[in-house]
């Protein structure tokens, strides 16, 4: 035990020092994909930790860990300032085979565990206990209830001081949320869009993460399975326009006319049904004139 935690921790210092470097030259990206990998280093290194050199050397970890998240995160936000003020919102979302109305099969759990998923592989995490019908009240994860609430949050982080809550500063009412992902064996530049929803209230009480509720009636399950939206046709890093990499953080903020964009694509190739064509055609019409107004 003691020589996978030595293994683990300079695995991890060597990651700490990387992220150093990615972050001097502004490789802002690669250096999120880096810290994704810490942060489940990090679960990995708690049931190796049994002395108080560990302990202490765990928390030393936890906290460059979330000095580099700041540092981050600072630069994310500046790169999307632009776009902060249309509202739109774009979710990172975890793969998951029930169509988001229920938690993942064994066989995603597995891939995603796989894939490194921060929360999946976390102890605090009960899914595998759950059943399939899950509440706004009772549910293990975002993903298996997104579409079928239409509902979707900040997340938080996990450390040795207890839970970070996230917040989600600008994104407003009235304006869309979109759901991505992507399916096992996709590539980055492959993410989809599974679903929409125009977002009715953002709830960011200080004692929780920021809550994102969606308006029922005006949203859409997109059948991927029929129709792929690829979501990164509609989205560009800001300053590294030619990246076709999320990193760190579960959401984007995208603007109107990308938004405008999609909604044109979403009405002239996918099957919808007379009310869902109905809602995306006043989409359409809501976006055109947010737009006219801008310019």
């Amino acid at each position: 035990m003691f020589q996978k935690f030595v293994k683990l921790r300079k695995n991890i210092e060597k990651l700490i020092e990387e992220i150093d470097i990615c972050i001097s030259r502004k490789l802002v990206y690669e250096a999120s994909e880096k810290l994704e990998l810490i942060k489940c280093h990090l679960i990995d290194l708690a049931p190796l930790t049994v002395n108080e050199v560990q302990v202490t050397a765990s928390k030393r970890l936890s906290t460059d860990c979330m000095r580099l998240e700041k540092r981050i995160g600072t630069i994310l936000s500046k790169r999307e300032s632009g776009k902060k003020q249309d509202g739109n919102i774009a979710f990172k979302c975890n793969w998951n085979d029930r169509h988001y109305k229920a938690p993942c099969s064994n066989d995603t759990y597995r891939y995603n565990l796989s894939e490194g998923r921060f929360w999946c592989r976390h102890p605090l995490s009960k899914c595998r206990t759950f059943p399939n019908e899950v509440t706004l009240k009772d549910h293990p994860c975002y993903e298996s209830i997104a579409l079928k609430e239409m509902y979707f949050g900040a997340g938080w982080d996990l450390s040795d001081d207890g839970i970070k809550y996230r917040h989600i500063m600008h994104a407003r009412a009235g304006r869309l949320a979109l759901l991505t992902t992507r399916i096992p064996g996709a590539m980055e530049e492959e993410r989809i869009i599974v679903g929409l929803f125009f977002i009715d209230r953002v709830i960011d009480d200080p004692g929780t993460e920021t809550k994102i509720f969606g308006d029922k009636e005006k949203a859409l399950e997109i059948d991927y399975e029929h129709t792929k939206i690829l979501f990164w046709d509609y989205y560009r890093n800001p300053d590294a326009k030619d990246e076709i990499r999320w990193g760190m953080g579960l959401y984007r903020y995208v603007a109107n006319t990308s938004i405008l964009n999609l909604l044109k694509d979403v009405k002239n190739r996918c099957i919808l049904s007379d009310r869902d064509s109905v809602m995306i055609g006043d989409a359409v019409r809501l976006y055109e004139k947010m737009c006219q107004t801008a310019r």
